[in-house]
Order: structure tokens, then C-alpha cells, then sequence
């Protein structure tokens, strides 16, 4: 009886050191929610931009992708051969990665797109690349919603991005809570501040247990 009860003890320790190993898995990057912002920088190992009172903000580099070129060929005559295309790797995008903090505990992250895309429509390619790759990240689909104010609905809120760069409405993609600790969203919206037309897109990863102030959160939503 006694061997069989250390037995028992064993596997129910083992059990609580699976649970633990797991727990301490990261919520976000390399950082879990409620991190101190000591523990953040320690963790983090992008470029460190700014930091505030209440939020780090790092510089990254997304991955490179594949774009195709056509270019036009002289010959040695003097004339034009037939276009050709040509894949080319253009280097990946800038984006600012903003860790937000509320009484000293980690409870939000933003990455936040930096450039101004030459094309409204390359924002939504953009939008559904991310969408994709968080979907398989979650294992779960994205429910899309369109925001439009005082505007009219659009029948394909995903075919006139020049009009969310106008800031007629604003696309918002958002996925089932994660392990019941994280709030994931993508969003497309109009670029504030600026004397021309541009679109914002933002990721916003917030947490369940360590909410931020709504009045920042709010303002960080709006901004970004």
C-alpha cells in the first residue's frame, strides 16, 4: 500500500511539474502578461526605441516576401525585347512593437505597421497575409467585422480600401479568446494626423487577466 501510494505521489507531482513548465509558456513573443517592465526588457531582444511611463516601444522587421517585377530588355540593336517578370525579394516591412503596462504589470502588445504602402489595396493584401498567419497561429478563423460610423455600408467592405484610408470605415478581424488568457485583433483604419490619405494597421494583443486602463486602451485603438 505504501509502495502504491509513493507512486501515486510521484505521478501527481510529475503532473504539477508538466502543468507548471506549461504555464510559464509565453503568452506573446518571448513575454508573458504581467511581466514587470524590467522582465520585458530582459526578455526582449528587438531594438528598443523609446520607452515611457507606461509603454516599451521596439523596433522589428517583419520577413522578407516575393514580389513580382516587370521589366523591359534593350538589345543589342537598340530595340525592345518582350517584357519579362521577374520574382524579386523585397525586404520585409517596419513595424513598431509596443508593449503597454498598467500598474507596472505587462497587459497589452501592438505591432504596429511604420510604412506607408504605396497602394490602398496593398493594405488589404497585407491585412488578409496577417490574418492568415494569426489564424493558423490560433487554429482558429477570424470573425470579420466593418465598422462604418455614419457612412453607408459597403456589399464588399474589402474592395475600396481607398475609402478606410479616407476614413469612411474601418475593417476589424478578431479571433476566440487564446487559452483563455489573450484578446487578439487586426485592424485597418484610417492613419490620423496626416495631411494625406493613408490607412493604419495594427495587431493588438491584450490581456484577459491584466487589462490596462480602458482610457489608454481606447486611445491606443484609436491611434494605431
Amino acid at each position: 500500500m505504501k509502495r502504491l501510494s509513493a507512486i501515486i505521489l510521484t505521478l501527481l507531482i510529475s503532473l504539477t511539474a508538466v502543468s507548471c513548465s506549461r504555464d510559464k509558456s509565453p503568452d506573446f513573443r518571448t513575454v508573458r502578461w504581467g511581466m514587470s517592465k524590467a522582465d520585458v526588457k530582459k526578455a526582449e531582444t528587438a531594438e528598443l526605441v523609446n520607452e515611457g511611463n507606461d509603454i516599451l516601444t521596439y523596433r522589428i522587421t517583419g520577413d522578407p516576401a516575393s514580389v513580382e517585377a516587370v521589366v523591359t530588355v534593350e538589345n543589342e540593336s537598340g530595340k525592345d525585347e518582350a517584357p519579362v517578370t521577374l520574382e524579386l525579394e523585397r525586404p520585409g516591412y517596419e513595424y513598431d512593437l509596443l508593449y503597454v503596462f498598467s500598474n507596472g504589470k505587462l497587459g497589452m502588445a501592438v505591432v504596429h505597421l511604420r510604412e506607408s504602402l504605396s497602394e490602398p489595396k496593398r493594405y488589404i493584401r497585407l491585412l488578409k497575409k496577417e490574418t492568415e498567419e494569426i489564424s493558423g497561429t490560433m487554429g482558429e478563423p477570424a470573425t470579420g467585422v466593418a465598422e462604418y460610423g455614419d457612412f453607408k455600408p459597403k456589399q464588399d467592405p474589402y474592395s475600396t480600401p481607398g475609402e478606410i484610408c479616407d476614413g469612411k470605415y474601418a475593417l476589424r478581424h478578431f479571433w476566440p479568446t487564446k487559452d483563455k488568457r489573450t484578446n487578439v485583433s487586426i485592424e485597418l483604419d484610417e492613419k490620423k494626423y496626416t495631411e494625406t490619405s493613408d490607412c493604419n494597421l495594427s495587431v493588438f494583443y491584450e490581456s484577459v487577466d491584466y487589462p490596462i486602463d480602458p482610457g489608454l486602451s481606447d486611445q491606443l485603438h484609436e491611434l494605431l
